[in-house]
């Protein structure tokens, strides 16, 4: 298969729940500070740690590990008597 069709799309080399989590990083820090230079610093400090934090990562790594986060853990007795 040809990689261009299996490649994800991503908006500024983030894929799309990292780049939500930029905007709001962006709406958050422009609502509280009136200074555009250190507004627009720390959106940037924000896309560079998204970025080395997703360096080398599976796709979707991100939304795996809320998932798992999230999701209850259920656990069945049939597990707890067959160990």
């Amino acid at each position: 298969m040809y990689p261009s069709l299996t490649k994800e799309n991503k908006i500024a080399g983030l894929e799309f729940l990292d780049f939500l989590a930029l905007v709001g990083v962006y709406v958050v820090v422009f609502m509280f500070s009136q200074n555009l230079f250190v507004n627009i610093g720390f959106v940037f400090t924000a896309y560079v740690f998204l970025a080395m934090y997703k360096h080398k990562k599976p796709p979707r790594y991100t939304q795996a590990l809320l998932r798992f986060l999230i999701r209850p853990t259920r656990y069945t007795q049939a597990r707890e008597v067959n160990s």
